[in-house]
């Protein structure tokens, strides 16, 4: 007999054993009764062979009833599960265990994992639509508080929707005043150097989710029935204040309208969100995407009713409007191209591929389907729209999904790149239906990999970024290498001009830098061949491109495009061509390469680890030697050129050389070292109107060997040209030898020049305080009393410094002479 049916057979009569123990308590007892009664019948006194046969008989009765209880249990079980999978809804339940099991893991395990994700959305949200009277914001605080949303508290229940599609309905009620959300904004413009802060204090939502599981459980998507009910308490203040208190109904209320917009976009039915469920986890990050969109055909095109009779007034008019060329409108996000226009009545067939650009692990494709007008006119008529949502999965697969007829759910899943997928999606607000094919031509992740059209997840090594939890990602820091991008040259540019050409050039923008390449006369398929080289920032910064047409009377948007440089590798070059966005047509060639790290990043290596130190008593010197290629600020073609130096919370000035776009200042300010970061301000000076920034630039000497100078050329960041040369030292005072008598009396000599420079610089205030005084009483001379102010401030500092000097120079001497007395006591 086979083992494994000698191990059934044994599982069987122990499962028997057990039944009949828990039914029958007393078997235990009765057996070793009939144990005996056998032996005794057996070796002592015979009984008739009547006891054997009973034994068996009333173990079969035992076995037949334990299988007939087993069988009714089975069947049971699965008309219960029958019943749960057909019938259309499920009773109301409650789910108290739910909440109760997201409260304990909310705090440490949940909340974390969404502040990490929403942060860096919102970040990068906020350097790409912070407004132009904010020259700076930034999120200093960002946590939900330990009070979760809770679910299901007044119904949870599944319901069957056309037949075949479950769909799960559950409450949702999030309302807690313990989340924090800080922004620091400093402001520009006219109340350019105002700080404000604004925190979001609590919220208060609650509505009805709606929850449906999408191609076998691969994935679910999510969105709330109807518009949810929304509430923002916001605080405002100043930014001397640590915590905002001043609350502001009316910018709650905006809040709340822009929260609650935001939703019906994006989460509110018909429009979903998904949420993939991979079975595997590459641990990659895609931070963007080239999509290849093939529109195929439509089928059965028809306007609503309403608006065919405004434009009909027979039923032969609007079989005339069959005829009429039709053509598509793709977009996604900024950027928008169309197909041609094409005829063939009610479904007409196109077949066009078109590229578009991801900027993040998910996308949305917009198409708007047009028709010209009667008689040809330049206007065309809107027929309808429907859009593709695209996302990104941890297992390299690509999930599409869209809205279906009588808002079913259309999704389909692309499990590498390259592969095509096509939907066929329902028109909104008309009749008729659109076919598409999409593909993935390449997903970008942030570790510099890529996955294209012949990729396969095996063949590739990822790199495994970790994010400690509670940590913010830092923007904007210096990663110590240099980018070189050039500039090659666009095609199929828009034409600006009546001649059909345009003069255009480029802007780049990365970070605070800002270049601009030379203009390209009446072409437009202009050719630059310009490198501009960059400090390369971490944190995912991208580069902008603006793209203009030069003219006299004000220069002419031409699109703009924004290029993701992350994960690029020393030594590759990434050619690329960027369609533009915000126009219907344009592409740029750009060449991006990354050089190596320059010496002063790993000096300030060294410096983190210790090995240079500026020490006690250490000074930091600048020299402003001259500039060179200034942006004209006055109306001459001029400027009024001046260097306001800022240390810290200190600042000092040079003089001003006028109408000249080279100064040259050969002017030396020092500083204490404290390693504050410093910062050269090129300012035009201006009599009367206030005066104007020509560039600025951050300057980093802590990398720099004590005693050594370095003489460099800085380009100034903000503007379009112009370049500022200094020197700087890092002075650190040598170790005092012992103090001899002559010594003493140089000593004594330096505190005599300390008190006479006292002097001279307590004159010096009382003479600026005279001047400011005097300026005070006259009208429209703001300017000037405010840089009399400022040298005022430098001159207190001065003292300042003087004094502390002399009292250092005072106990070292106090200490000398001690030495000197106890020396001669003893030569007496």
């Amino acid at each position: 007999m086979p083992k494994f049916m000698v191990k059934g057979a044994a599982k069987e009569a122990q499962q028997l054993w057990s039944n009949l123990v828990h039914e029958k308590p007393v078997l235990p007892y009765l057996i070793p009764v009939f144990f005996l009664a056998w032996v005794l019948e057996r070796w002592i006194i015979p009984f008739s062979n009547w006891i054997p046969v009973f034994v068996t008989v009333w173990a079969t009765l035992q076995y037949g009833k334990y299988r007939r209880r087993q069988t009714v249990e089975d069947l049971n079980n699965r008309w219960k599960r029958h019943i749960l999978c057909s019938q259309p809804t499920t009773p109301l339940e409650p789910c108290e265990w739910l909440n109760k099991l997201l409260m304990t893991v909310w705090p440490n395990f949940i909340e974390p994992k969404i502040v990490r994700k929403l942060l860096s959305s919102l970040q990068k949200k906020i350097k790409e639509k912070k407004p132009k009277t904010v020259h700076s914001l930034e999120v200093q605080d960002f946590t939900f508080g330990t009070a979760p949303p809770m679910l299901g508290l007044q119904r949870t229940y599944w319901s069957m929707e056309d037949g075949s599609q479950p769909v799960l309905h559950m409450g949702f009620e999030w309302d807690t005043n313990e989340m924090s959300v800080l922004l620091a904004a400093k402001l520009a413009g006219p109340l350019r150097g105002t700080s404000a802060r604004v925190v979001i204090n609590s919220i208060h939502i609650k509505g009805d989710l709606r929850i449906v599981p999408i191609l076998d459980g691969q994935g679910i998507l999510y969105s709330f029935d109807t518009t949810p009910e929304v509430k923002v308490g916001i605080a405002f203040g100043s930014g001397s204040q640590s915590v905002p208190q001043t609350e502001l109904p009316v910018l709650s209320t905006w809040l709340e309208n822009l929260f609650i917009d935001t939703l019906n976009h994006t989460m509110v039915e018909p429009r979903r969100r998904c949420y993939p469920l991979p079975s595997v986890d590459l641990k990659k990050k895609a931070v963007g995407g080239i999509l290849s969109v093939t529109v195929v055909s439509a089928q059965n095109l028809l306007r609503e009713r309403s608006e065919l009779g405004r434009d009909n007034n027979n039923s032969n008019g609007s079989l005339g409007r069959k005829s009429q060329g039709k053509f598509v409108e793709i977009a996604c996000e900024d950027l928008m191209r169309k197909t041609r226009m094409q005829g063939g009545g009610l479904s007409p067939v196109w077949d066009e591929t078109i590229d578009m650009v991801l900027h993040d692990n998910t996308g949305t494709v917009h198409f708007n389907v047009y028709e010209q007008g009667p008689n040809n006119n330049v206007k065309f008529d809107f027929i309808g729209s429907c859009e593709v949502k695209i996302k990104y999965v941890d297992d390299d697969s690509t999930l599409f999904w869209a809205v279906g007829n009588k808002l079913s759910v259309l999704a389909s899943r692309a499990e590498h790149c390259g592969k095509e997928v096509t939907l066929t999606v329902p028109l909104e607000n008309a009749t008729g239906e659109l076919t598409v094919k999409l593909a993935l031509k390449e997903w970008q992740f942030a570790d510099g990999s890529k996955a294209v059209a012949s990729y396969m997840p095996s063949n590739i090594i990822h790199m495994q970024q970790q994010t400690m939890l509670g940590t913010y990602p830092s923007l904007n820091v210096h990663t110590g290498r240099k980018l070189k991008i050039c500039t090659v040259e666009g095609r199929n540019l828009a034409p600006m001009d009546r001649t059909g050409k345009s003069d255009p050039y480029l802007k780049l923008f990365y970070g605070k830098m800002l270049r601009k390449t030379k203009t390209v006369n009446q072409d437009l398929n202009p050719l630059w061949n310009q490198e501009f080289i960059f400090q390369e920032l971490g944190g995912g910064e991208y580069l902008k491109i603006k793209c203009y047409d030069a003219d006299r009377f004000g220069d002419e948007n031409l699109g703009c495009a924004r290029v993701n440089l992350q994960g690029l590798v020393e030594g590759q070059v990434k050619d690329v061509w960027v369609p533009l966005e915000k126009i219907k047509q344009g592409e740029i060639h750009l060449r991006i390469e990354v050089l190596g790290r320059d010496g002063d990043w790993d000096c300030l290596q060294k410096q983190e680890k210790g090995t240079v130190a500026g020490g006690e008593g250490a000074t930091v010197e600048v020299v402003l030697v001259e500039a060179r290629d200034l942006v004209a600020a006055d109306w001459g073609g001029t400027s009024d050129p001046y260097v306001s130096v800022r240390y810290g919370n200190i600042k000092k000035r040079t003089k001003v050389v006028y109408k000249t776009l080279a100064p040259q200042w050969g002017q030396t300010l020092e500083f204490v070292d404290d390693g504050s970061p410093m910062v050269l301000h090129v300012k035009d000076y201006n009599t009367i109107l206030p005066t104007s920034s020509i560039g600025h630039c951050d300057v980093s000497y802590e990398c720099l060997p004590p005693n050594q100078t370095v003489d460099r050329w800085l380009p100034l960041q903000g503007v379009n040209t112009g370049e500022i040369h200094f020197q700087l030292t890092r002075r650190v005072l040598e170790k005092q030898s012992p103090v001899t008598a002559g010594d003493v009396l140089k000593m004594n000599g330096g505190t005599i020049s300390g008190n006479t420079k006292l002097q001279r610089n307590a004159g010096k205030v009382r003479s600026l305080i005279r001047k400011a005084m005097t300026l005070a009483e006259e009208e429209d001379e703001t300017e000037e009393i405010k840089m009399m102010l400022e040298e005022l401030e430098n001159a207190e500092e001065e003292r300042e410094g003087i004094i502390s000097q002399l009292q250092r120079d005072r106990d070292l001497l106090v200490g000398k002479v001690k030495e000197l007395e106890q020396a001669m006591s003893g030569v007496l």
